[in-house]
């Protein structure tokens, strides 16, 4: 065969491996979508921290065998969610005060950068979005309805890393935050709320006036608040004791009444 031959024969064959790379996936793994909907289920706290994993009764549930079963709990033990235990069951990883202690500055250290980022590249049509959002979470504060305040704070957050275009960042912020089990422990914890709707002003304010410095500081502040409400959430689901009310709605009426003195 000529050098011409072979180079074109090469040639030929890195642009099918090119192609075979971009062609589109047409079935996700079995275990890889347990792993997803058994993820969902320790985030949003239907399995709870600390309990045994009833494989058997999940098995029965997604119309599975035990093996994809497995391959999804070992994904899930390499991402701290699970622990696997010798005898082959598996059970949710507790949370714990040294996690948060761990983790919370870190993510205070990400979210500082993404805004950062996010203030020199956002569009306008993804400060649109924010910006209703934003809106959102007032309302949210203002009926005391603290469920749909976190969320939508979550919302805000996601958009924000979103707008950085920084898919390495992203993945590393959205694994430490599974890792909290940030909806889960968060809810009915009290926290200074209207000092956080403040910084969540100030954040809201950076973004649009594209001060970066500025976000990182309100970030910053604002993760304190939060980091004091994953502590008091972990101490809460520790004691077994159950939530202690609506905390903004405590908060809500606080304000004003201060505003009717």
């Amino acid at each position: 065969m000529s050098h011409v031959a072979i180079g074109h024969s090469v040639e030929l064959s890195h642009r099918a491996a090119a192609q075979a790379r971009k062609a589109p996936i047409q079935r996700q793994a079995l275990s890889d979508e347990l792993a997803e909907r058994l993820r969902g289920m320790i985030v949003d706290g239907e399995l709870r921290p600390g309990g045994r994993i009833a494989t058997q009764r999940l098995c029965a549930r997604f119309g599975v065998s035990r093996t994809p079963l497995r391959e999804a709990l070992k994904m899930l033990a390499i991402e701290g969610l699970v622990q696997l235990m010798p005898n082959r069951s598996a059970v949710v990883e507790r949370i714990t005060p040294e996690t948060v202690e761990d983790l919370v500055p870190i993510l205070g250290a990400l979210e500082a950068v993404a805004g950062q980022i996010a203030c020199a590249r956002i569009d306008p049509a993804a400060l649109s979005h924010i910006e209703a959002l934003h809106e959102r979470l007032v309302h949210h504060f203002e009926r005391g309805d603290d469920r749909s305040y976190l969320e939508t704070e979550d919302a805000i957050r996601h958009a924000v890393f979103a707008a950085t275009g920084n898919d390495t960042l992203i993945h590393i912020h959205a694994t430490l935050i599974m890792k909290l089990r940030w909806p889960m422990v968060a809810t009915g914890a009290p926290l200074e709320w209207d000092k956080a709707v403040e910084e969540q002003h100030r954040m809201l304010r950076a973004l649009q006036v594209r001060d970066g410095d500025l976000w990182a500081m309100a970030a910053h502040r604002h993760i304190r608040h939060r980091a004091a409400l994953m502590r008091r959430g972990v101490d809460r689901m520790a004691g077994g004791r159950p939530g202690r009310g609506n905390a903004a709605s405590r908060a809500a009426a606080d304000v004003a009444r201060k505003g009717q003195a």
